[in-house]
């Protein structure tokens, strides 16, 4: 018997089943892959909240913007819940709060490094005395990084008085070892002090 051959029709409507099937499996992979690098864009900058903030970080919306997504966070601070809206790369490389781009792998690596450091002063009882409204204290704690708060002690309101009884008479003070030492002083400066490495 012999064997039929397929009709031009027939080879047509192969021909168009075949090139669907292609585009699906395209198009089905394609959002895979979006959907998982968007998890991946959402963890990391989720990632570099919960560390900076030491606090619970949640994702509230996403919304695709051409080649960024906008992301609306909420932190969970002690204080009250904050909403922070953040813009995120699609490669997930960099990130941008009120007009400050910052690379995000970086920023985490140098986030770490601020948390050890301030936290390594916090158990040789390193501490700034100040104010946060004043120039001096304010720049002393960005010397010190994100995490100063851990070695902080306010000298306003109803501390003021407590500061004075201690012998605080300039601020910033910083007191180690019950030694006063007033001004700004430098990251080298406090490395050499404490022989805490940033």
């Amino acid at each position: 018997m012999a064997s039929k051959k397929p009709a031009k029709k027939d080879i047509a409507y192969i021909t168009i089943i075949v090139v669907l099937a292609f585009v699906l499996v395209v198009t089905v992979m394609q959002n895979t892959i979006t959907t998982g690098s968007q998890k991946q864009v959402l963890d990391s900058v989720e990632g570099v909240y919960k560390l900076m903030t030491e606090s619970d970080t949640e994702v509230l919306s996403v919304k695709d913007e051409g080649d960024l997504y906008r992301i609306m966070l909420r932190l969970k601070l002690a204080g009250g819940d904050v909403l922070k809206e953040v813009y995120a790369t699609k490669d997930g490389r960099f990130f941008s709060e009120s007009g400050n781009i910052m690379e995000i792998s970086a920023f985490t690596e140098r986030l770490g490094k601020e948390k050890k450091f301030a936290e390594c002063l916090a158990d040789k009882k390193f501490l700034v005395l100040g104010q946060k409204n004043e120039p001096n204290t304010f720049q002393q704690l960005l010397i010190i990084g994100n995490f100063a708060n851990k070695v902080y002690v306010d000298c306003s309101g109803a501390n003021l008085q407590a500061c004075q009884q201690i012998g605080i008479t300039e601020i910033p003070t910083i007191l180690y070892n019950r030694m006063n030492y007033t001004g700004v002083k430098t990251l080298d400066w406090i490395e050499s002090l404490t022989g805490c490495k940033y």
